[in-house]
């Protein structure tokens, strides 16, 4: 019998996140950054707040970016360059300020179960 049939294919893009950009970075200008290192980049999503979203094509062109633009002063601004994780998910410590505890939706919004609404 033949397993690999129906398998979906490893997804082979590599998805960063650049934080700490000046206010005034835009989509031409991140990719000018990267043309200039000789970086490969597909999408750029410059977002308000100084900070993008960039997909590299695979995961060796990920890393490079992450090793040549991490801590590089971008207009005066030390870039922030790591691969970028799904919402939800924050990294650096396994422990989080709020003990896994029980939520309940109230109305647009999240509270703890058993906490008295204000």
């Amino acid at each position: 019998m033949n397993t690999t049939v129906g398998k979906i294919p490893p997804i082979t893009m590599s998805k960063l996140y650049i934080g700490n950009l000046p206010a005034d970075t835009n989509e031409m200008v991140l990719r000018q950054l990267f043309l200039e290192h000789n970086l490969s980049c597909t999408n750029i999503l410059v977002k308000r707040g100084g900070y993008a979203f960039v997909d590299c094509p695979d995961q060796s062109s990920a890393d490079k970016a992450i090793d040549k633009l991490n801590g590089f002063n971008f207009n005066g601004s030390p870039l922030v360059v790591e691969p970028s994780v799904a919402s939800g998910k924050k990294r650096g410590s396994s422990t989080s300020v709020f003990p896994d505890l029980p939520v309940e939706q109230i109305g647009n919004g999240w509270m703890r179960a058993g906490a008295a609404a204000r």
